[in-house]
Order: C-alpha cells, then structure tokens, then sequence
C-alpha cells in the first residue's frame, strides 16, 4: 500500500522545495511504500548547446526525487538534509524528458541511504545512477 498519494507527492515538490525548483516543472508520476518515480520534463533552460541535459539540472532533480521517495517511505513529508550525493554519469541525455526512479536502500531512525537512476524518457537509456544519504531532521 502507497502512503503517499502521488497528489501529495506532487504537493511537496509544489510547496516544499526552494522557489527555483519549480523552473524544473518536476511531476510525480509514481509513489511506493519504498520508492518513487518522478519525471523532469524537457526544456531549454535546462540544457547546454546542444541540447545537452546539464548535469546540474539532473542532479537537483535527483536531489528532490529523494524528497519524495523517502516522504512516501515515512507516509508524509517531514524536513530533511542532503549529507551526501555520489553520482555516475553514463551519458549524455539530448533534449528528453529525464525520469527518476528512486529506492530507500537502508533507513534508520535519522539517517537514510537512498539510490536515483536516471533515465532518458525516449529510449529508457540509463543516463545516471546517484547514491544519496539524508538526515532527517
């Protein structure tokens, strides 16, 4: 059973997140007792000549996809902190929608061991894989 609606879900990227973030126009698309999927749709802003994805963008779009995995994992939004990202670009990702797919890999009572894979929505080509650490707060 899904203790995050997908509208919650979406309500935290909405409500809780730096202003800027909304420029990601991030969307819920998925939530699980132990993960999400979240989709970062296409834009220019958030490319480099080219059409290249920057790995900017991608990585904060990771950074609040874990928002949301661990949100669904507690059944509802509590404040949080980044600790540590580790991330393996595999390729470059050209003007596509990025989809997240986020797993709670260990969770104890404050701190929470996550992982993103990042994938081209077009050809689900495996774009990057993040390892994430949180500290709830």
């Amino acid at each position: 059973m899904t203790k995050l609606s997908i509208a919650e879900g979406q309500s935290i990227i909405d409500t809780k997140m730096a202003p800027w973030v909304k420029d990601l126009n991030i969307q819920v698309e998925k939530t699980s007792d132990n993960g999400a999927t979240l989709r970062m749709p296409y834009g220019e802003h958030l490319a480099r000549v080219g059409g290249v994805i920057s790995g900017q963008s991608m990585l904060a779009f990771a950074d609040a996809a874990m928002v949301i995995v661990i949100s669904s994992s507690l059944g509802g939004y509590q404040n949080m902190t980044t600790v540590d990202m580790t991330t393996s670009f595999m390729t470059a990702a050209y003007e596509t929608d990025i989809i997240a797919k986020g797993e709670i890999v260990k969770a104890g009572k404050r701190m929470v061991f996550g992982q993103i894979r990042l994938y081209e929505a077009k050809s689900d080509t495996p774009v990057a894989n993040v390892w994430t650490t949180w500290m709830l707060l």
